[in-house]
C-alpha cells in the first residue's frame, strides 16, 4: 500500500532584490537575538511610503520565516495634515492590505497644527503616533514592526549628535523598544525602492518630505547628500554604530 504523504504547500520565492532583502531582514533580527518566527501577532506600521509599503509586501509575500502571514495586520495613522492626500494614504493602505489577503486598521487623528511649548510638529505626531501603537498592540497582544531604515538610522544619529540631544535621547534607533521591532535598519532606503520596482508595486509620495518644511528633512534633503558626496560609505558607518 503506497505511503500517503501530506500535499506540499507553494511558496512563492523572491526575484533577486527581494531574495537579497528577505535574507537581509533576517540575518538582521537574528544578530540582535530575535527568536524566528515571531510567535504574538504583527501590526506593521503602514504610511503608504516605500519603507513601509515595501516591509508589509516583503512580510506578507516572502516572510514566513519572519511570521506567518496570517498574523500579520497593517497599521496605519492619518494625522489629516494634507487633507485629501491624506485621506487618499489611508485608502491607499486599505486596498494594498485587501489585495494582498491581510486586515487593516486605519486609525484617524487630528494634529494640532500649533505645537506646543518646545515640542515641533514632528514630535507631536510621534507622540501620537506612540499612542496608538501601545493601545492598538494591547488590543491584539501584537508586536509593533516599523520601516525605519539604515538612512533614518544615519539621520537621526547625525540630528542627535548636532542637536546635542544624544546627551538624553542615547545614540540611534533601538531594533527593539518595548512594544516596536524594527527589521529593516540595516537596510538601504534605495534598496526598499528597487525591490518595489522589482515587485511593480507603487507607493505614495509625501510631498512635505520634499519641501524642506521640517527640520529632518532639510537634513535629509541638503546635509547628508553633502556627507555622502565626501564619504561614499557614510551612512553604512553610521548604521553600524
Amino acid at each position: 500500500m503506497p505511503t500517503l504523504r501530506p500535499p506540499s504547500i507553494h511558496y512563492p520565492k523572491p526575484n533577486q532584490v527581494g531574495g537579497t532583502l528577505i535574507r537581509e531582514v533576517i540575518a538582521h533580527l537574528k544578530r540582535y537575538g530575535v527568536s524566528l518566527p515571531l510567535s504574538s501577532h504583527i501590526l506593521i506600521a503602514t504610511s503608504g511610503g516605500s519603507d513601509s509599503i515595501a516591509l508589509a509586501h516583503l512580510l506578507i509575500h516572502y516572510g514566513r520565516r519572519v511570521a506567518p502571514k496570517a498574523a500579520i495586520r497593517l497599521l496605519h495613522v492619518n494625522h489629516g495634515w494634507r487633507g485629501a492626500e491624506s485621506d487618499a494614504d489611508a485608502r491607499f493602505v486599505a486596498e494594498c492590505g485587501q489585495r494582498w489577503g491581510v486586515p487593516s486598521t486605519i486609525v484617524e487623528l487630528k494634529t494640532e497644527h500649533s505645537s506646543r511649548e518646545g515640542q515641533s510638529w514632528e514630535e507631536r505626531a510621534r507622540i501620537q503616533r506612540k499612542d496608538v501603537f501601545s493601545s492598538e498592540a494591547a488590543k491584539h497582544g501584537a508586536l509593533v514592526l516599523t520601516a525605519h531604515q539604515a538612512d533614518d538610522l544615519a539621520e537621526t544619529l547625525l540630528w542627535r549628535l548636532f542637536t546635542g540631544a544624544s546627551q538624553t535621547h542615547g545614540a540611534g534607533i533601538a531594533v527593539r523598544h518595548g512594544m516596536e521591532l524594527r527589521p529593516l535598519l540595516g537596510v538601504r532606503k534605495q534598496e526598499l525602492e528597487n525591490y518595489l520596482r522589482e515587485e511593480s508595486q507603487s507607493w505614495r509620495e509625501d510631498a512635505t518630505n520634499k519641501e524642506g518644511r521640517f527640520l529632518r528633512s532639510r537634513m535629509r534633503l541638503d546635509l547628508l547628500p553633502v556627507i555622502e558626496r565626501l564619504f561614499p560609505r557614510a551612512v553604512e558607518h553610521l548604521a553600524k554604530q
